[in-house]
């Protein structure tokens, strides 16, 4: 007989029973998260930060393996087109949000290198203050 401490060393799969909706929106929510990661990496590279990229490097397997794990179950549940365009729907209203996080995220990235280049500078930081274009 198996003792209990032996017993927690077996995997234990959670099971999932997703309608085909959900399912396009977990994976639209983990190509979120591998696109977040993706900038870390690019980011912890460009600033030679080991700690971001260890840990870009410990996450990143451990989400793809899942998005492995959920196109197989797809690929296995695959019925009629038109089922399968539900997930196909549910991805891409996913990627809409995560489209516009990047932009979000990307004017305010923009905002703080260029306030920090200003500072750096010694110059006025009233020269970004401004929202109105100028002609």
């Amino acid at each position: 007989m198996t003792s209990p401490e032996g017993r927690l060393d077996r995997a234990q799969p959670v099971r999932l029973d997703l309608r085909r909706r959900d399912a396009g929106t977990l994976l639209g929510a983990l190509a979120w998260v591998m696109g977040a990661l993706e900038i870390m990496r690019d980011r912890a590279a460009a600033a030679e930060d080991d700690d971001a990229m260890r840990m870009f490097q410990q996450v990143s397997p451990k989400i793809e393996r899942l998005v492995e794990q959920l196109g197989a179950a797809r690929n296995a549940s695959m019925t009629r087109p038109e089922f399968e365009a539900q997930i196909e729907d549910a991805f891409a209203e996913v990627r809409g949000a995560f489209e516009a996080w990047i932009e979000m995220t990307a004017i305010d990235t923009l905002t703080a290198a260029v306030t920090k280049r200003i500072e750096d500078e010694g110059l006025d930081p009233s020269l970004i203050e401004d929202d109105e274009p100028r002609a």
